[in-house]
C-alpha cells in the first residue's frame, strides 16, 4: 500500500487505541487530567460523554495505561445486561476465581473481602465501564450499590462511566438521584477546533514514520476541508485520512490538496457529508 511511497511504518490514522498516537487537543487533555485526578485521590464516581468517535474509549484506555502499576484498572468494554453480570466480570478481573454455582449474595461477599485485601496491600481498583448509554436498569443500580462499598473510609472501587450523550439525560430522570449525586466528575468531550484538525492529521503522520519523517503532508486547504466535513471527530478525520492517502498514492503525489479530500468524501465515505462548495470545484 502506501507506506513504503510515504516513508511510514505503519498506518498512522488506524482505529485503534495506542498511546502513542494520542493528541492533546485541549478538551482531551483537560479531560484526561481530571480523570487522573479523580480516580487516583478516590473523590468520586466519574462521567465522560461525547458522540461516537469523540474518544472516549481511547480516554479510557489512556487512563489505565497512565494510572500505572499501581492501580488494577479493570476495562468493560460490553455493558452487562444484568447486577450479577457485572459483578462476576469485575471479581474474574481481579483475579478471583467465580463458581458458575456461585450465587449472587456469596459473590457480593467474596468479592467484596477480596478487594479489601487488595486495599489492605495498597492496590487501587478502578473499574471503568464503556458504552454505559446501553446498561440495563439492573445494572446501572449495581453500580450505585457497588459504589458504597468501603473500608476505615476509603471506597474499595473507583468507578468511571463513558458513554454517548444520552445517558447523561438517562442519570438526569429523578429516578436516579442517588446514582447522580455519587458523580463528582462530568465531562463532556465536545469536538476539536479547527487548529486542533490542523495540527492532529500531521502529529499522526509523524508518529508513524520512519526516520526523516514523512513524505507526504496535507495541504492548508486540504486540512480546513477536513476539519469542516468531519466536525472535528477524531474518528471521521482518521478514516477521511485513511483514504485520503490511499488516493494520493494511487495518483502517485505526496502533496494531498483540497481535490483529493473532495474525491474521497464522493465516492468513499457513507458518512451523508458533502465537500464544501470550494471544493467541488475541483472535482467537477
Amino acid at each position: 500500500m502506501y507506506l513504503k511511497q510515504y516513508n511510514l511504518r505503519e498506518f498512522p490514522f488506524a482505529i485503534s487505541c495506542d498511546e502513542r498516537y494520542f493528541f492533546e487537543s485541549p478538551i482531551h487533555a483537560e479531560a484526561l487530567a481530571n480523570m487522573m485526578y479523580t480516580v487516583q485521590q478516590r473523590k468520586g464516581m466519574v462521567l465522560i460523554t461525547g458522540e461516537v468517535g469523540s474518544g472516549k474509549t481511547f480516554l479510557s484506555n489512556l487512563l489505565a495505561a497512565r494510572l500505572g502499576s499501581g492501580c488494577l484498572s479493570v476495562l468493560v468494554k460490553n455493558p452487562p445486561q444484568s447486577g450479577k453480570q457485572l459483578l462476576r466480570a469485575l471479581a474474574q478481573r481481579v483475579g478471583m476465581s467465580v463458581r458458575a454455582s456461585m450465587d449472587k449474595l456469596d459473590l457480593i461477599e467474596e468479592l467484596e473481602q477480596h478487594l479489601v485485601r487488595m486495599q489492605a496491600r495498597g492496590r487501587l481498583v478502578a473499574l471503568m465501564l464503556d458504552e454505559c448509554q446501553d446498561l440495563t436498569p439492573a445494572s446501572l443500580e449495581e453500580i450505585r450499590l457497588l459504589w458504597n462499598w468501603e473500608h476505615h473510609g476509603h471506597r474499595l472501587v473507583q468507578i468511571v462511566l463513558t458513554g454517548q450523550p444520552e445517558l447523561r439525560q438517562r442519570i438526569r430522570q429523578p429516578h436516579w438521584e442517588p446514582l447522580r449525586q455519587r458523580i463528582v466528575l462530568t465531562y463532556h468531550l465536545g469536538h476539536m477546533q479547527p487548529s486542533d484538525t490542523v495540527a492532529y492529521v500531521p502529529h499522526r503522520l509523524r508518529v508513524a514514520a520512519n526516520e526523516g519523517g514523512p513524505t507526504v503532508m496535507f495541504t492548508p486547504e486540504a486540512l480546513q476541508e477536513i476539519h469542516a466535513a468531519t466536525d472535528g471527530i477524531p474518528r471521521l478525520i482518521n478514516v477521511l485520512c485513511d483514504n485520503a492517502l490511499l488516493v494520493g498514492y494511487a495518483k502517485g503525489v505526496d502533496v494531498l490538496g483540497r481535490e483529493i479530500v473532495a474525491e474521497v468524501l464522493r465516492d468513499m465515505t457513507c458518512w451523508d457529508l458533502r465537500a464544501s462548495s470550494a471544493s467541488a470545484a475541483f472535482s467537477e
